[in-house]
Parts: C-alpha cells; sequence; structure tokens
C-alpha cells in the first residue's frame, strides 16, 4: 500500500499515487481568502468555504461540477446526473430537452392553451403554478 505522507490518502496502484502526489506539488489554483487553505480542485475548495459559514449545514454537500449544493445526498446525485446523463428526452413542439422523463413533463405544460394560474396584478398568465 502506498501511503500519503501530506495527507490520508493511500492507494496500491503507483500511478494513481503519482497523480495524487501531483496535487500536492503543483501550484493551487483555488486559495481561500479566511485561512490558508489551498487546492487544485474546485469541489474541494467549495466544500472548504462551507466550513466558514455559520450554518454550514444548511449546505454541506457542493456539485464539483458547478455551484449548486444541498444538505441531502440524494438531492446531489440526482443533480450531478444533469451533467452526465445526454438529453435524450426532446419537446416535438421547441428546442426543450432533458434526460428526465418527469421534466419534460412539466414542460409540456408551458406549450398548454389551458391557462389557470393568472397574476392579480396584471393580464400575466400560465399553465404553470408557482
Amino acid at each position: 500500500d502506498l501511503k500519503c505522507d501530506q495527507c490520508d490518502y493511500s492507494t496500491n496502484r503507483k500511478e494513481c499515487f503519482k497523480q495524487h502526489l501531483s496535487r500536492h506539488l503543483a501550484l493551487k489554483e483555488f486559495k481561500c481568502e479566511q485561512c490558508s487553505y489551498a487546492t487544485n480542485v474546485k469541489g474541494h475548495f467549495k466544500q472548504h468555504l462551507l466550513t466558514h459559514r455559520k450554518n454550514c449545514d444548511l449546505a454541506g454537500l457542493v456539485c464539483d461540477l458547478c455551484d449548486y449544493s444541498t444538505n441531502k445526498k440524494a438531492l446531489l446525485t440526482q443533480h450531478t446526473l444533469t451533467h452526465h446523463i445526454s438529453r435524450n428526452l426532446k419537446c416535438d413542439l421547441c428546442d426543450y430537452a432533458t434526460s428526465m422523463k418527469k421534466n419534460l413533463k412539466v414542460h409540456y405544460l408551458t406549450h398548454s392553451a389551458v391557462k389557470d394560474f393568472k397574476c392579480g396584478q396584471c393580464d400575466y398568465a400560465t399553465s404553470l403554478k408557482g
């Protein structure tokens, strides 16, 4: 087992270990302005920033690919899929595409002629509540 002397990382694979060590040696791209923490991994940096929040339990999980954060692992997993799954479900009426069937069903409501939800201050009406 190869063990990193700068953190708790360990592996049996030499190539993985070399790649890991390069993270410690490289110039750190993301630097915390509130402490001395620095990293090359954006997701790790975003996770670190949460430690400085007064209510860090509100959003303890962060997407490595964008600024999305949540306190529920299942929601982060579902969100992460949006980055990896091709948007193969397409709307017949416009360019909208999604990877989730329920999102396509909700989207189709935007094309509906029935506009049950009306604004009380103007003439705007929509088929979607909220």
